[in-house]
């Protein structure tokens, strides 16, 4: 079950960006000469069959108009199988037509937006593959052995119709304890494709999500766990005594310096002989959830950053004097300063999701926040 899991998590997290020529330095670099996607967020990030859901992709490097470089795709008929693998069983469809796009909302004057309104059908569940006729059989037998054998024994239509009208008067499924389990079998996958268009003679880009839809913000009110997307309440950067260091904990350690780059005119200080810690705080918007084994556990945030420089300031300047981004322990990142001096402005953003494991489908929880302000050495 926990591989099965890990393949699902890593399936529904990583944006997968195939055909792409390699970038000159680390991918985290954003320069304009490339397109760069930040970050796709799905709004409720805990969609259920009937609901709106918004999903706003943000992106930075290039300034293209979107309307005309970007086709966009969905799929609601989606088999993920135990290694995490996706087979798209409908014909993928336009998603223009279905939710016209709005390039209206801006999430910084660094980037670009694009956002949908993406009706989810209410038949959705009932209607995909992903879960057969017979839904028992899908499952290894331990975990049909927490199933009552009342429920068990009815076909997905069936179970579907329990749900629903359980849903609609606000009463459980079977009981407290086991519907959390049942809505995680219940859960189904969609997918949304990006093609970005190529220059000639270059192969395109395809991003790919992966999303899941289920039922339990219609069970919040018997308890259900609800993932929400995670709030980044400030970004601080941990100036430590020491070079070349791998890691620090703030909570146990004293820093040398903080450095709070959430403000207006942020200064980020440079010293040699010190090491530099960047952490996306999150911790109060963390989610309870409830695993496929029953137990309570708290989801765990992840941060993955992005940084660009001014490029007058770094023509010229070889791309191993720029910053970077080293060790990575959760939300925490070390961040290497440039080398070259020249270089004092910066734009970073951080993008934080989050990942229960041992849930079953999961859907997946984000946010992102954009930073800037100017190094000074010392």
């Amino acid at each position: 079950m926990k591989k099965i899991l890990l393949a699902v998590i890593i399936m529904t997290a990583a944006f997968i960006m195939t055909g792409c020529e390699p970038f000159p330095n680390s991918y985290q670099h954003v320069e304009d000469t490339e397109i760069r996607m930040l970050d796709f967020i799905y709004e409720p990030a805990d969609a259920a069959p009937g609901d709106i859901m918004t999903l706003t992709a943000v992106f930075a490097g290039k300034s293209v108009d979107l309307s005309e470089y970007i086709d966009w795709y969905i799929s609601f008929n989606v088999i993920r199988d135990i290694f995490g693998s996706e087979t798209v069983l409908d014909s993928t469809t336009r998603l223009e037509p279905v939710a016209p796009p709005s390039f209206t909302t801006q999430f910084s004057e660094n980037t670009q937006t694009v956002s949908f309104q993406i009706p989810i059908p209410d038949d959705i569940i009932l209607k995909s593959e992903f879960i057969p006729t017979k839904w028992i059989e899908m499952l290894p037998q331990y975990m049909r052995n927490i199933i009552p054998a009342e429920f068990s024994s009815i076909t997905k239509a069936e179970a579907v119709n329990i749900i629903e009208s359980a849903a609609a008067a606000g009463q459980h499924i079977v009981n407290q304890q086991i519907d959390p389990f049942i809505l995680q079998l219940f859960t189904v996958p969609i997918r949304i494709t990006a093609r970005v268009k190529s220059a000639p003679g270059r192969l395109p880009h395809r991003i790919v999500s992966s999303h899941s839809i289920r039922y339990n913000s219609r069970f919040k009110s018997t308890g259900a766990p609800i993932n929400n997307n995670p709030v980044i309440d400030s970004v601080v950067v941990y100036k430590v005594k020491g070079k070349d260091r791998m890691a620090f904990d703030y909570k146990t350690e004293r820093a040398a310096a903080t450095f709070r780059l959430d403000v207006k005119d942020a200064v980020f200080a440079v010293e040699d002989g010190f090491s530099y810690f960047i952490e996306a705080h999150s911790e109060n918007s963390i989610d309870s959830t409830i695993t496929a084994d029953l137990n309570r556990i708290a989801e765990k945030h992840v941060a993955h950053w992005f940084f660009a420089l001014d490029k007058n300031e770094i023509a010229g300047v070889k791309h191993t004097d720029l910053m970077d981004f080293g060790s990575v322990m959760g939300n925490q990142w070390s961040i290497v300063p440039p080398k070259n001096r020249r270089v004092e402005k910066f734009t970073l953003w951080v993008t934080v999701h989050d990942e229960a494991p041992n849930e079953r489908m999961r859907p997946m929880g984000s946010a992102l926040k954009e930073v800037s302000g100017r190094f000074v050495y010392r």
